[in-house]
């Protein structure tokens, strides 16, 4: 699996609240469907513009693809064809049929049958698939077609539930002023991103902002002149990381971004970027002159994380006094 697989990886489980959504709960439905298969392979596949994204995989040694894994969206593979079509797909022995020949999955790994449903939005958009593969050739009988449409159901069930709440849940964890994550939104999209960090053994950063002088800004140009400079911040902030990334306001002038990196000098480099980003648009706006201050810490995936943030917080103020 590539890095930027990694970092592409289930962006709609990193966008959805984990009560709303139980990755446990469609790891285990996943689980039953290879076990009640006997297949040595089962998938929730999400497709996405990238390609095809393994968001879950049944966990068996036999199994050849894990979570993270993305196939580009031009390759000739079972889960394709279901997208195309919208349609269940059923290949008892895919060696015998030449269409299938230049399929990665039965040319280079060596399966043999695939049985596979399409997984709707709410909106009649296609989420992905539910698949079985095998390395034999089977003989599924009815039973087990109506089987895999009444688990893809279940799944289902859950997209459903999040355009019921999606309006809610948004409001809730969105900071009014910025447009960008409250605390409380950043502290559970953070979760469910260290989550999926520790599935796809991703490292994290943690960089924590803070304006300097900010009271200054407001005293001598007036609070709406500050308001302004804190959605300037917050769009910066989100031009200059991922779209996998987390960012937040946690209240005031102070701001977090938690971001996928290779190394802890990654660090430095998002710092610089946002600094950059500060001085470049400022040019090109009537804003007053502003400062802000910059701690990271790298992320450990074990450890408490409200320790880390007060960890890059402290960093930061150490920066701050360095200027001072």
């Amino acid at each position: 699996m590539t890095k930027n697989a990694e970092i592409e990886t289930d962006r709609f489980l990193l966008d959805t609240p984990h009560d709303l959504i139980s990755i446990e709960k469609w790891q285990k439905t996943i689980n039953l469907l290879a076990k009640l298969f006997d297949a040595p392979a089962g998938f929730l596949v999400q497709y996405t513009t990238s390609g095809f994204q393994v968001t879950i995989a049944s966990e068996q040694d036999s199994n050849p693809y894990p979570a993270g894994v993305v196939i580009e969206p031009d390759v000739n593979i079972f889960c394709r064809r279901i997208v195309e079509t919208r349609k269940e797909l059923y290949v008892s022995n895919a060696s015998i049929d030449v269409c299938w020949d230049s399929n990665p999955e039965v040319r280079d790994d060596g399966f043999t049958s695939y049985l596979g449903v399409p997984v709707f939005w709410p909106s009649g958009e296609v989420f992905g698939t539910f698949c079985v593969m095998d390395y034999e050739e089977t003989d599924y009988q009815e039973t087990y077609l109506e089987l895999i449409h009444h688990l893809k159901e279940i799944l289902e069930a859950d997209l459903s539930m999040l355009g019921l709440y999606e309006q809610m849940q948004k409001l809730a964890i969105t900071d009014a002023l910025s447009g960008i994550n409250n605390r409380r939104g950043f502290l559970v999209l953070a979760e469910q991103r260290i989550k999926l960090a520790k599935r796809t053994n991703s490292q994290l950063g943690l960089l924590y902002l803070d304006v300097d002088d900010f009271k200054l800004i407001n005293d001598e140009h007036g609070h709406s002149v500050g308001d302004f400079v804190l959605k300037h911040i917050a769009q910066v902030l989100q031009e200059c990381v991922r779209e996998s990334d987390v960012i937040g306001r946690m209240g005031g002038d102070e701001f977090v971004a938690l971001v996928v990196i290779d190394d802890e000098n990654d660090i430095d480099v998002i710092r610089s970027r946002v600094l950059g980003g500060f001085k470049r648009q400022s040019a090109d706006r009537v804003l007053p002159h502003f400062s802000a201050s910059i701690g990271g810490v790298k992320l450990e995936l074990t450890s408490d994380f409200e320790s880390q943030l007060e960890a890059a917080d402290k960093n930061m103020l150490l920066r701050k006094r360095a200027r001072a």
